[in-house]
């Protein structure tokens, strides 16, 4: 199980099905973000922003989802801060 320090981003119209390990994919069409667990587990994680929920944040480098990403409903049960370009925290429950 490899761990994903960092997220490199790329905007896009449609997510795709198969998703590279280490992206985070932008959909502002759908407002929508997808990307491969960062705990390693591999499985894939798709946030839909919202004014209620999560928001994306994009200083022209670096993409910021806010709040932080709980996966409880995946067998690793990470919890992610996720900041593509630089690094990100994630931590797993055990």
């Amino acid at each position: 199980m490899i761990r994903y320090q960092r997220l490199e981003h790329r905007f896009l119209r449609n997510v795709p099905d198969t998703l590279k390990n280490g992206m985070l994919y932008i959909s502002m069409d759908y407002a929508t973000s997808a990307h491969r667990c960062c705990s390693g587990c591999g499985e894939k994680v798709v946030t839909r922003f919202s004014p209620t929920d999560w928001k994306m944040a994009f200083d022209g480098e670096i993409i910021a989802l806010h709040p932080s990403i709980g996966n409880w409903q995946l067998p690793c049960r990470s919890h992610c801060v996720i900041r593509a370009g630089e690094s990100n925290r994630c931590r797993t429950l055990e």
